[in-house]
């Protein structure tokens, strides 16, 4: 038997037995699909909350692809849109004033990467910056360095926000807080 196959034999009601000798294959299959939504990334909300991208999560949004190039390389990624993932996740993304004018998302990777952007560049109204949160590279899954996610913006200059490994996004008001008026004032 070669390394890494299991045998497995199965017993029928009328006594024949079934031998199935090759299921790395299967198991690298249902592994590799887990994969992405084991290493769901999280939402971090101002109020603290945490919203996991799970599949669950994510079935209600609709799936984009962009055809984007870096490094030279043209490639077709397939994902979900930051601002409907964060539209999902209760944060507000349109027609943005005041307060929310100071907010920030910043994406994090694993190896201490992190890309800020403001919530009013995702805002239609004002930056309509398009941002896809990526987990397929050419309908494929992104390879292991990449993924499971990855940012793409496609109308960036230069992809130094296309941030591989994708583990938290957290959105945060950096407004001072409100002082309270002086009583008389």
């Amino acid at each position: 038997m070669h390394a890494g196959t299991v045998r497995v034999c199965l017993q029928a009601n009328h006594g024949f037995t079934l031998m199935l000798l090759r299921l790395p294959l299967l198991a690298a299959l249902l592994a590799t699909s887990a994969a992405a939504f084991a290493a769901a990334p999280t939402i971090t909300l101002p109020d603290s909350k945490t919203v996991s991208l799970s599949e669950r999560f994510l079935a209600k949004l609709p799936r984009q692809s962009v055809s984007a190039t870096a490094h030279g390389k043209t490639a077709r990624y397939g994902g979900y849109d930051l601002r409907a993932v964060l539209q999902a996740a209760g944060v507000s993304t349109v027609a943005l004033r005041g307060r929310a004018m100071t907010t920030t998302v910043t994406v994090s990777a694993p190896d201490g990467y992190r890309v800020v952007f403001a919530l009013s560049e995702l805002d239609p109204t004002l930056g309509n910056r398009h941002v896809l949160l990526a987990d397929r590279e050419n309908g494929q899954q992104l390879p292991a360095k990449d993924g499971p996610w990855r940012l793409v913006l496609p109308t960036d200059s230069r992809p130094a926000r296309w941030e591989w490994q994708v583990e938290t996004i957290t959105v945060a008001n950096t407004a001072p807080a409100r002082r309270a008026s002086a009583p008389g004032s």
